[in-house]
């Protein structure tokens, strides 16, 4: 079976979890769903979230600082959830 885009994959993991999930979170799901691993893919989810967020797909809940247990000491961690845009454009988009 053909795998969803990462974007698609990444929104209907928030419709599933509506409220909300940490990036980190997300970087572990869609490393796993891929079956990818390493700084690179990190990279390309959390990039892949924050285009998601600026097109206002994704809200921002919290944010807290990293203490190395997952991206590394001082690095920013957002928790997220989908917003109604968000909602809107997957189904326009028949993702949902």
């Amino acid at each position: 079976m053909k795998k969803l885009h990462m974007k698609g994959f990444i929104l209907q993991l928030f419709k599933e979890n509506p409220k909300g999930l940490w990036d980190y979170q997300v970087c572990d799901a869609v490393l796993d769903y891929y079956n990818r691993s390493g700084s690179y893919w990190t990279g390309e989810v959390r990039a892949t979230l924050t285009d998601l967020l600026s097109g206002a797909l994704l809200l921002e809940l919290e944010d807290k600082l990293d203490t190395k247990q997952y991206f590394g000491a001082d690095k920013v961690l957002v928790k997220l959830k989908l917003s109604e845009f968000g909602h809107e454009r997957m189904s326009q988009t028949g993702l949902l």
